[in-house]
């Protein structure tokens, strides 16, 4: 697989994960004005809240494997914002994937909280990679941050694609929740 084919399909499924990513969360947005879609949101979430989580870690490592990919076997040299959203993806993808298995919902909070900072990492690099003029302390001339080595559909560049996967990530820790929380607070 060439690195142009690899990018191809890291791109196709960083649009599916937001497109899902943003259905999640519209449901969930949704579910707060209609009780019966807020009904269906407290079955699913019984039903699935523990695969989700597992998803969300699965995600995670997909892009941990992604990266990799990238940089050691498409060799694209990745620069300081790419190591910081990878020092953010890389602890995600173990702990969410064996919070997953065990069903340990304690680490929700704190998946949350990493992928939000993800996506803040990934958004600032989207925009320096649009806007190659402004100066950003986090270039040097060895590894410059506003270097594209893909440019998937005209606008999927590699931070873009890690911020469909934190984006991702945190809708499905938005949607997982542990089913004992929801028992208690009905009672």
């Amino acid at each position: 697989m060439t690195p142009e084919e690899a990018g191809t399909l890291f791109a196709v499924l960083s649009l599916l994960s937001g497109i899902l990513g943003a259905g999640i969360l519209a449901f969930i947005a949704a579910s707060r004005k209609s009780e019966p879609l807020a009904e269906k949101l407290v079955q699913l979430r019984n039903e699935h809240s523990q695969g989700a989580l597992f998803l969300a870690g699965f995600v995670a490592l997909f892009g941990m494997m992604a990266s990799l990919y990238l940089s050691d076997i498409a060799h694209f040299i990745p620069c300081k914002l790419c190591w910081y959203q990878r020092i953010v993806m890389y602890p995600l993808a173990f702990l969410l994937t064996f919070a997953g298995i065990r069903g340990d919902f304690g680490i929700r909070v704190y998946g949350l909280a990493m992928s939000c900072f993800g996506a803040f990492i990934s958004i600032y690099h989207y925009q320096l990679q649009l806007n190659p003029e402004q100066h950003s302390p986090f270039c040097s001339a060895f590894e410059s941050c506003t270097v594209q080595y893909l440019n998937i559909f005209g606008f999927m560049s590699i931070p873009f694609m890690a911020l469909m996967g934190f984006f991702f990530i945190f809708s499905l820790l938005m949607f997982a929740n542990d089913q004992r929380t929801n028992g208690e607070e009905e009672e």
